[in-house]
């Protein structure tokens, strides 16, 4: 076995291992608690999947003699797992553990940040794709039919899944979290802001007098 390029593949193969267990006890940790997103539990359930077939692997590389060209093809596939692992590790950390904004709302804003392409269903979908072609590398070929059969399962779940998040966003939205003034003006016309207590009258138009009276009599 080349003794760098090989100890590189094997350094990946650790360092997703490592991300995988993270992901889990995270979310492990408050998988009980409310507002948790029901996707993230069965992306969670699917990580060990990944793991152990990852885990074959490591073992199947280490007892064979691979040559340079074999490594250097392995690499990019785990190196491309491997950024998914990161940035599916980055949202559960923003949305699982407690905090004072809802966590659909912190899930909303983690994807903004990175991408609608980083929704928790479409990066294990791609986790799964890469070990699963890991899985077929003529190098490999550790798997076993039943095993490879359940890549393939885990796939079409991933993919048959409704989306964690709609893709339409109902119009225009302001949150406020915590305290202070908000001040949000839009269209044409006299616009108000007020601060302070005491009431607050909001209208294109507003009568007062006597209660039978109607603007349309």
């Amino acid at each position: 076995m080349s003794g760098a390029e090989a100890g590189l593949v094997l350094g990946l193969i650790s360092s997703i291992i490592t991300v995988i267990d993270t992901i889990v006890k995270v979310y492990n940790d408050v998988k009980e608690a409310e507002g948790i997103p029901t996707t993230f539990r069965e992306i969670t359930r699917r990580l060990p999947l990944v793991r152990d077939t990852l885990r074959i692997a490591d073992t199947h590389i280490t007892e064979r003699s691979l040559d340079k060209e074999s490594c250097r093809a392995i690499k990019p596939i785990l190196e491309g797992c491997k950024d998914k692992a990161v940035r599916l590790e980055i949202v559960f950390r923003k949305v699982v553990p407690q905090g004072n904004i809802l966590r659909l709302d912190r899930y909303r804003i983690a994807i903004r940040a990175l991408g609608k392409g980083n929704k928790v269903e479409a990066l294990m979908k791609g986790m799964l794709e890469d070990i699963q072609l890991l899985a077929g590398n003529y190098v490999i070929k550790a798997l076993t039919a039943a095993e490879v059969a359940k890549l393939v399962k885990a796939i079409e779940e991933i993919s048959e899944m409704p989306p964690s998040l709609s893709e339409d966003t109902p119009g225009n939205s302001i949150n406020s979290y915590g305290s202070g003034t908000l001040n949000a003006n839009a269209g044409d016309g006299t616009q108000n802001n007020n601060t302070g207590s005491g009431r607050q009258f909001i209208g294109e138009k507003q009568y007062f007098g006597k209660t039978d009276w109607h603007p349309l009599n």
